[in-house]
């Protein structure tokens, strides 16, 4: 499997002067996939080459083309041609567009069906002691720089982390390792590095998470469907602070 990053020289410019020789440092590795099912190939990911199977499976529940694991018959790898053939139990129709760029797509005709319920509620302070634990376990971005990374939590830890190039393959590959991995723990929180788009409020209808984190801005759609489907939306969290976009009736003040 080919790594995460590799190394390239650079020159540096620092205070007015210009190095004469380049240094080595680190850089993101983008690795194509194209995901094939039924044989048929659907689409190409621009992502981190690790979690592919979890990449492909999170995809496929995110996108409401299966509704459980259990639907999934076999997955493969293929490296030399750089594919991910997943075979499944039931013919399945290529969706005409999918939930990974700012396409601007309504997604107003599928909030019904998944609204979140209002039951959970969480402290403040542990909204940051969550994130805190994301950001301290981020790896490659902390080598590298320029990975996006984000994690499930069960409302008191975060069992679940990962690191990917692109903020929806992190999302996807979350979904699919808890699938793959037949997790118990109900995921209360999604927790992101980046920009909350709707296309990432979106996918996290699926497994109903009522909670979304980070440190960045949502969009305006991204409000507007969390508000419609029961979300808690947090942006702009910091050391001891944070904004909240829709349902701040999930927070309990310290």
């Amino acid at each position: 499997m080919p790594e995460t990053y590799t190394h390239t020289s650079v020159w540096h410019y620092r205070q007015g002067t210009l190095d004469s020789t380049p240094e080595s440092t680190p850089i993101v590795r983008e690795h194509a996939a194209t995901l094939y099912v039924n044989g048929e190939p659907w689409l190409t990911f621009i992502c981190s080459p690790i979690a592919l199977e979890a990449l492909a499976v999170g995809f496929l529940f995110n996108e409401n083309v299966i509704t459980s694991l259990e639907e999934v018959d076999q997955i493969k790898l293929k490296e030399e041609d750089r594919r991910i053939q997943v075979q499944l139990n039931h013919p399945a129709q290529k969706p005409a567009q999918f939930h990974r760029t700012s396409t601007g797509v309504s997604l107003q005709p599928h909030i019904a069906a998944h609204e979140v319920g209002a039951d959970f509620t969480i402290q403040a302070d542990k909204v940051i002691a969550l994130y805190d634990q994301l950001m301290a376990q981020q790896k490659l971005h902390d080598q590298v720089g320029g990975f996006h990374s984000a994690a499930l939590s069960d409302g008191e830890s975060v069992p679940i982390i990962v690191e990917d190039l692109g903020r929806h393959n992190c999302v996807d590959k979350l979904t699919g390792l808890y699938l793959l991995r037949h997790a118990t723990f109900i995921p209360r929180a999604l927790l992101l590095s980046g920009r909350i788009s709707s296309e990432m409020v979106y996918k996290t209808l699926a497994l109903g998470i009522p909670l979304i984190v980070s440190r960045t801005s949502p969009t305006s759609l991204a409000v507007q469907i969390a508000d419609t489907s029961g979300i808690t939306l947090i942006g702009y969290l910091r050391k001891a602070q944070f904004d909240i976009y829709s349902h701040p009736e999930r927070l309990i003040a310290a």
